[in-house]
């Protein structure tokens, strides 16, 4: 890996120590600049996780990617930086529910005994590390985050995170997540499984998001989504051209037109996969 031109890629500057400052300065730099997105998914290419592919995807070609590539590429720029970082599972939340095992990976960084939530690959998350400790609460300073224990799911306990609704007035849960190490094999079933299931939303739907410094742009289908101190102006996309358009503009994403071809490629991404 050419750590020089990943911290380029993030707009990283200044001295590196295995410590939280640091730390939190890398998850936000990285945020900032790679977009949460599962395009490729969308369009029927596909993803494939080892890093040569994933630096060129991301570093070079400057693309974004879901859970498992950005936080895995993120996780080996760690090490090579001198963390101690483990891949760790997540199952989503959907109401009282949660979903299946490794449907969503994480990484738990280990600083002077305290262990840090670090995702740079979920959307709509926390902008820094949480450090993950019951019932603390954590500002990034855009929202409030809890993590708590004790959630019990099919008889195994599991950490909760959660984020401040203020409509609800209440913390409403993200996903839940053990600190049990994992390695990267874990998630390829279900890497496999959001490329290829009619069930995976990623198939359906096209999307990309990044916050800002005032809020968060975001593609989800056929919508174009700002919000800026928290006022939302939803625009609608009529067309492909219309998409490359706003994703070159909101989110300095070149993807190639004659790939905006949804769902051509699934026969592709099963073989690949």
């Amino acid at each position: 890996m050419d750590v020089a031109r990943y911290l380029d890629r993030i707009n990283f500057r200044g001295e590196i120590k295995p410590d939280i400052a640091t730390l939190t300065k890398l998850h936000q730099h990285h945020v900032f600049h790679i977009p949460f997105e599962a395009l490729d998914v969308y369009y029927g290419i596909p993803v494939i996780l080892n890093e040569q592919h994933l630096f060129c995807k991301i570093v070079e070609h400057r693309r974004g990617g879901y859970c498992y590539e950005v936080n895995e590429l993120f996780a080996r720029l760690l090490q090579k930086l001198g963390f101690a970082v483990h891949r760790i599972s997540g199952r989503l939340a959907s109401g009282n529910k949660f979903g299946r095992e490794f449907e969503h990976m994480a990484l738990l960084v280990e600083i002077d005994r305290q262990q840090w939530l670090v995702d740079v690959g979920y959307g709509d998350f926390a902008l820094q590390p949480l450090l993950i400790t019951h019932g603390h609460i954590q500002n990034d300073g855009h929202n409030e985050y809890r993590i708590q224990h004790g959630v019990v799911a099919d008889g195994a306990t599991y950490w909760q995170t959660g984020k401040w609704n203020s409509i609800k007035l209440c913390f409403v849960t993200d996903y839940i997540f053990t600190t049990t190490p994992r390695s990267i094999t874990h998630f390829e079933e279900m890497n496999r499984w959001k490329q290829t299931s009619g069930e995976s939303k990623f198939r359906r739907t096209a999307i990309c998001s990044i916050p800002t410094q005032s809020g968060r742009v975001s593609l989800v289908g056929n919508r174009l989504i700002i919000t800026n101190n928290k006022e939302k102006e939803v625009q609608l996309l009529h067309s492909e051209i219309s998409k490359r358009v706003a994703l070159q503009r909101y989110f300095n994403i070149h993807f190639p037109v004659d790939e905006m071809t949804h769902p051509g490629g699934l026969a592709n991404v099963r073989q690949a996969v």
